[in-house]
């Protein structure tokens, strides 16, 4: 039995003994606390239900995906429509608040029983932005397969459903024998490849929605759709922006500098604040000789280790010294998993001091690998593709400053 039938068995319980049950041989004081007892017990049991009831609860921000969580294919943030409209989500509420009242709309079009707003991200993670349901029968639906959507796709988008046999089976947001929806109303907003919105409508009583709503909620599909398609353009173009600002920053700083230092120090911040990683090392050839089988390292920061500026190493030993030989970048999610123990300098090393995320780039010079720029982090898999693609094109501009000033001073001669 649920607990809304039992307040009601209560509910009317009182009320039998209110109009029943004669307290006037009591006295003051017992009809006195009879009549407290009974108008404390309605009251509870009033609240309870309007509790119960309540049509509409805010939803926990967390649900909102991180566009930090969305970088990990192979494009540049800017080309991942899932990260952009995320950041939208987060940075603009003016467009969280168009889709509440979209919702709004379409609920008062068709006044379902409830309803619910799902994002599907790439890999066909769902995430609940939005709902409107009963208190006493929903139950979080993370990490749980949603059948419906599988429908919705397979009519072309558009589904309404009249005649549902296994409804509880196909929405998994209700508790158990608490509700089983008999009719669906459903429709998909695609804003990109494999970026989808989902508006799910449903009513515990069969024949309930119209096919004739169809065009008029195709109509306030298109304009959502036209809305949120600006949103990721403009995302698009201010990301690029922005981009481009610190490009132009960073060609700045290190362009007017006269000296090797000077540059590698201004670069050196430039990339602390970018990427916030445990450790920082910029190391070059001995000499700047490309013919150099050793390297040096130039400039470190961050957790201490023993291999600080001045510290020579053998290219071929160990993980930096690999990207200046091969002149190619590595980035590793973790250094420490494995079955070898790979040295990050030589192979002297019996530890990693507790760094674990490798990311590292070839600083060029002449189209060859004159030193490297490795950034990293205690954490695992602190780095993804997106950092390798940024660290590439920073260490670009830095590499032409290099060329200059080894031309320019001959390394110091």
């Amino acid at each position: 039995m649920s607990s809304s039938v039992v307040y009601f068995v209560v509910l009317f319980l009182l009320t039998f003994v209110g109009i029943f049950v004669n307290p006037e041989s009591w006295g003051a004081w017992g009809r006195l606390l009879f009549k407290i007892a009974l108008f404390g017990g309605i009251s509870v049991v009033l609240y309870r239900l309007w509790s119960e009831y309540q049509d509409e609860t805010e939803e926990d921000e967390s649900e909102v995906p991180d566009e930090q969580q969305l970088t990990r294919n192979l494009n540049l943030f800017f080309d991942n429509q899932a990260a952009l409209f995320s950041r939208a989500l987060h940075k603009n509420p003016e467009v969280m608040d168009l889709l509440k009242k979209q919702f709004s709309v379409i609920w008062n079009l068709i006044l379902p029983h409830n309803g619910f707003l799902l994002l599907m991200l790439p890999k066909r993670e769902i995430i609940l932005l939005h709902k409107i349901v009963r208190n006493d029968i929903f139950r979080s639906p993370k990490n749980k397969p949603i059948p419906v959507l599988n429908l919705i796709d397979s009519a072309q988008g558009f589904l309404v459903e009249n005649h549902v046999q296994n409804g509880s089976n196909l929405i998994p947001f209700y508790a158990p024998q608490s509700y089983v929806p008999r009719s669906f109303l459903a429709f998909r907003t695609e804003l990109a490849e494999e970026l989808y919105l989902y508006w799910l409508f449903d009513a515990e009583l069969a024949d309930f929605f119209n096919e004739e709503d169809r065009a008029t909620l195709n109509k306030i599909n298109d304009l959502t759709m036209t809305y949120l398609s600006n949103v990721l353009i403009m995302e698009k173009l201010k990301e690029e922006a922005h981009e481009k600002s610190k490009m132009l920053e960073l060609m700045e700083e290190v362009a007017s500098t006269k000296s090797l230092r000077t540059a590698v120090e201004r670069f050196c911040d430039f990339l602390a604040h970018e990427f916030q990683a445990s450790k920082l090392t910029i190391a070059f050839r001995k000499d700047f000789d490309l013919n150099q089988a050793r390297g040096m390292v130039f400039y470190a920061i961050g957790k201490e280790d023993p291999f600080k500026a001045g510290t020579e190493f053998v290219l071929e030993e160990g993980l930096n010294g690999w990207v200046i030989l091969k002149n190619r970048p590595y980035l590793l999610d973790d250094i420490e998993k494995g079955e070898y123990f790979v040295p990050r300098f030589s192979r002297q090393e019996k530890t990693n001091y507790g760094l674990r995320a490798f990311l590292s780039v070839p600083v060029e010079y002449q189209e060859q690998a004159i030193g490297m720029v490795t950034l990293e982090d205690e954490k695992s898999g602190k780095f993804k593709i997106t950092d390798k693609e940024r660290l590439q094109r920073y260490t670009a501009l830095f590499s032409n400053a290099i060329n200059r000033l080894i031309y320019e001073k001959q390394v110091g001669g």
